[in-house]
């Protein structure tokens, strides 16, 4: 199984919601994120397709 966010290795410590996989890796850094940080933007639409296919 791979990572949906960053296509790695999806590992049993990650989180999965609705079939979306979510490996640790990024797990951290979606909670570590800053509203500041340059990548904020693309962790947001990532979200924003998982929150999707829920509501689908």
């Amino acid at each position: 199984m791979l990572c949906d966010f960053c296509g790695k290795s999806f590992d049993c410590s990650g989180i999965e919601i609705n079939q979306t996989h979510i490996c640790s890796s990024c797990e951290l850094e979606l909670i570590s994120i800053e509203a500041s940080d340059p990548d904020y933007p693309l962790w947001i639409e990532r979200i924003k397709k998982v929150w999707e296919s829920i509501r689908l």
